[in-house]
């Protein structure tokens, strides 16, 4: 009897999902329809393949072993595709990439598209726990954020570590001091990035640990408009260096008297590895960090 390659496919997104509605999502299709066809699978073959507990669900241990045997294959023929289109010049899909900041993305997408100029791309600009969530349920091919994610269904790459600095306007009193202590944002309007940011994440840390609450906050989901409101003398920010733009250097002052830095990562999930588009992405970013010496340092 050959085996319904469609209701493996659905036991495979399930699997690799970890749920019916995570999978349900990834594949457009409704939860009920999932569930229906994975049950099918298992009442055509007399097992279980899913222990059910609630909103939960766990691989039994037939279940472990076909989600190998899936695995396989469907990687493999990931890699047929990324082959074949390898034969044809290039992948000539499209690529969906997310990012906190388009600053290392737009780098990279530039090199991409004029080496693969038949693929598209859709950049999708986020916090990074969002473009987490977008990568975990396949709304995106591959992201760059600024947490140390350890998931075992994603894959990253350390690409940039930074300082942050406190971004100020031009006509603040503290112009051209070069450096201030943390503690004095006690008295200032602090400009940030929505909750969900890795930097207002270790903001709000080290400002706790300090007890320190700043005059005001202002919250902003981009960082061009934080840039925007902190020259005209809004308040002030924090920002990742190569988020300063090209503010004068009396503006951007180092942090004295705390260790601020966040390190950029790419990431997408491991079983997609082999896509065409992703995969000509991923040598992009590999041949630019063979050029600046495997350093994490901005694309070339």
């Amino acid at each position: 009897m050959s085996i319904n390659r469609t209701l493996l496919a659905a036991f495979h997104s399930v699997a690799n999902a970890g749920s019916f509605t995570a999978a349900a999502q990834e594949k457009n299709v409704t939860q009920s329809t999932l569930s229906v066809q994975v049950g099918l699978l298992e009442k055509t073959y007399g097992c279980r393949l899913f222990l059910r507990r609630g909103r939960y669900i766990e691989l039994t241990e037939t279940g472990r072993e076909l989600y190998n045997l899936t695995r396989q294959q469907f990687e493999a023929e990931l890699e047929a595709e990324a082959l074949l289109s390898g034969k044809t010049g290039g992948p000539t899909g499209h690529l969906r990439i997310g990012a906190a900041s388009s600053v290392l993305a737009t780098g990279y997408l530039k090199q991409f598209l004029k080496t693969f100029p038949q693929s598209t791309v859709a950049l999708e600009l986020s916090n990074s726990q969002q473009v987490i969530r977008d990568i975990v349920d396949g709304n995106l091919d591959v992201g760059i954020i600024a947490f140390p994610i350890a998931d075992p269904r994603i894959d990253k790459i350390a690409l940039l570590e930074e300082d942050l600095n406190i971004l100020i306007g031009p006509g603040h009193e503290w112009a051209a001091r070069g450096e201030i202590n943390l503690s004095a944002l006690a008295d200032q309007t602090l400009i940030l990035r929505e909750r969900g940011s890795r930097t207002r994440q270790l903001i709000e840390d080290h400002l706790g640990g300090l007890k320190i609450s700043p005059h005001r906050v202002i919250e902003i989901n981009e960082w061009a408009a934080v840039r925007d409101l902190v020259e005209a003398n809004v308040g002030v920010s924090i920002v990742p260096r190569s988020e300063a733009g090209d503010v004068p250097d009396t503006c951007r002052l180092r942090i004295q008297d705390v260790q601020f830095h966040i390190t950029q990562f790419l990431i997408y999930r491991r079983d997609r590895k082999a896509l065409a588009t992703l995969k000509a992405f991923l040598g992009i970013v590999s041949e630019s960090r063979k050029a600046s010496g495997d350093r994490l340092s901005d694309p070339v």
